[in-house]
C-alpha cells in the first residue's frame, strides 16, 4: 500500500486581538480541509481571544522589541512595521525549516499591511493568500512582483455572517488546494530557464524565435515590462531561478528616467549582469513613454506624437536628447556585467508603434540611440547591428544566434 504523505501546514497571518472569532472560524475550515494549521499572531493592541502558535510577544522579540515598547510608540503604522519585521524573521525561519507550506492572511487595511509584508518574503511559488477588504482597490503596494492570490473579502471582516463565513470557507478550501497541489505540483524541471522580457509592441520578436530556442533545450518564461513584471524578472533572478536573460523590452528604463508610468525601479537590468548571467539585450519599447489617461497628459508632452492605447493609458514619443541619456544608462549597467553579453541593435524600428505607418516611426530618432550606445558600450559586449525592425523575423534569427553563442554549453 502506497504511504500516505505527511498533512500540509498553513500557517495563518492574522491580528488575534481583532480578528480572533474570524480566524478560529478559517481554522475550523481548513482542518475540514485536511491540513493541519498553525496561528501566528501579529496583534498589537491588546490580547488574542484565541491561542497562537506564535504569540504576538514572540513577534516583537524577534523585532528587538516588546510589546509594551510597541503600544507605548503611540503610532500604529510605526508599530506595525516592526511588528512585520518580527513576522518576516517568524515565518521564514518556518519555511527554512520546512514546517509550513502556505500562508494565509485576513485583515482590512492594517492586517492585509501585515499579511503581505510577510508574503512579499517568500520565494516564488510558496502558496500565499490574502483575504482583504482592500483587495478591489490598487493591489500593487501589496502585491509588488509576487506570486499572491489577493481575493477580496466584500464584506469587512469585523464578526461572522453568512458573507464572512463564505468567504473564509471558500479562502480555506482556496489555500487547502493550493498546497496540496503545491506538494505533487509535477515532475522536476529539466531545462535550464531563460527569463524574457517584453511588451505585446515587441512580442512578435519572441514569437519568431522561441520554438527554436526550446528546441535547442531552453524553457521560457515571459516578463510583462509593465513595472510588476520587471521587478518579477529581478527577483526570480535574485533568487537564482533562470540561468539567463533575453530582455527584448527595455521599456522600463524609460519610464523611470522619465517618470513614467511603467517604473520597475534604479536597478531593473543590474541582478542577471552582475551576476553573470548570459544575457542579451535588445532595445525594445524605448521609442515611448507610457503616461496615464489622455486628459491627464502632462504639458510637456503637447507637441510629440501621441498613440492612445486605450482609456487608461496614453504613450507619447521619445525624443533624441532622451535616447542618447538613456544609451548612456544602458551603457552604465552594462560595466557591471561579470558574464557573456550580447546588444542587437534594430537598425528599423524598436517597436510596432515604431515601424513604417506608426505614430513614432522615425529611425532618426532611433539612430540617435544607436550611435551613442555604440560608442559607450564597454569592451566585451558584443555588438551588433542588424538591418531589421525589432519585429521581424530576420532581427528574431540575430537574437536567436547571439544568445546560442553566449550560452554554449548551457542548453539541454
Amino acid at each position: 500500500m502506497k504511504k500516505q504523505s505527511a498533512k500540509p501546514t498553513v500557517a495563518v497571518l492574522a491580528t488575534l486581538d481583532t480578528k480572533g472569532n474570524e480566524v478560529a472560524f478559517l481554522k475550523e475550515r481548513l482542518l475540514e480541509a485536511g491540513v493541519k494549521v498553525l496561528l501566528v499572531d501579529g496583534g498589537i493592541l491588546g490580547s488574542g481571544t484565541i491561542p497562537a502558535d506564535i504569540p504576538a510577544g514572540t513577534l516583537a522579540r524577534k523585532a528587538g522589541s516588546s510589546l509594551n515598547n510597541l503600544r507605548r510608540l503611540g503610532h500604529e503604522g510605526k508599530a506595525m512595521g516592526i511588528m512585520i519585521q518580527g513576522a518576516v524573521k517568524a515565518v521564514q525561519e518556518l519555511y527554512r525549516q520546512g514546517a509550513v507550506q502556505g500562508l494565509i492572511g485576513l485583515g482590512g487595511s492594517m492586517g492585509t499591511t501585515l499579511g503581505t509584508g510577510v508574503m512579499r518574503s517568500l520565494p516564488f511559488g510558496f502558496p500565499k493568500l490574502m483575504v482583504s477588504t482592500m483587495a478591489s482597490r490598487d493591489t500593487r503596494p501589496f502585491v509588488g512582483s509576487k506570486d499572491i492570490l489577493m481575493y477580496h473579502s466584500v464584506v469587512d471582516l469585523v464578526g461572522l455572517n453568512r458573507m464572512s463565513r463564505q468567504v473564509l470557507s471558500r479562502a480555506a478550501g482556496a489555500i487547502a488546494g493550493m498546497v496540496r497541489l503545491a506538494a505533487t505540483d509535477g515532475k522536476a524541471a529539466v531545462a535550464p530557464l531563460v527569463a524574457v522580457s517584453t511588451l505585446g509592441t515587441t512580442e512578435a520578436c519572441i514569437r519568431h524565435f522561441r520554438a527554436e530556442l526550446e528546441r535547442a533545450g531552453w524553457e521560457l518564461a515571459v516578463f510583462h515590462t509593465v513595472g510588476a513584471g520587471g521587478q518579477a524578472l529581478e527577483d526570480l533572478v535574485a533568487e537564482g531561478i533562470p540561468q539567463a536573460v533575453i530582455e527584448v523590452s527595455l521599456h522600463e528604463l524609460v519610464d523611470h528616467l522619465f517618470k513614467g508610468s511603467y517604473d520597475a525601479g534604479p536597478h531593473r537590468l543590474e541582478g542577471a549582469l552582475s551576476r553573470g548571467l548570459p544575457t542579451v539585450l535588445v532595445p525594445g519599447n524605448v521609442d515611448f513613454i507610457v503616461t496615464g489617461p489622455p486628459e491627464t497628459l502632462p504639458s510637456r508632452y503637447k507637441n510629440r506624437p501621441i498613440h492612445v492605447h486605450n482609456a487608461a493609458i496614453c504613450v507619447v514619443r521619445t525624443s533624441a536628447p532622451e535616447m542618447k541619456r538613456l544609451a548612456g544608462v544602458v551603457a552604465d549597467k552594462l560595466r557591471s556585467a561579470a558574464g557573456p553579453v550580447a546588444l542587437l541593435l534594430p537598425a528599423k524600428g524598436f517597436s510596432v508603434f515604431d515601424s513604417p505607418g506608426k505614430p513614432f516611426f522615425d529611425l532618426a530618432i532611433d539612430r540617435v540611440f544607436i550611435e551613442a550606445v555604440k560608442k559607450m558600450v564597454p569592451k566585451g559586449v558584443l555588438v551588433k547591428e542588424v538591418p531589421a525592425h525589432v519585429n521581424d523575423p530576420l532581427f528574431a534569427e540575430e537574437v536567436l544566434k547571439a544568445f546560442l553563442e553566449i550560452t554554449a554549453g548551457l542548453g539541454r
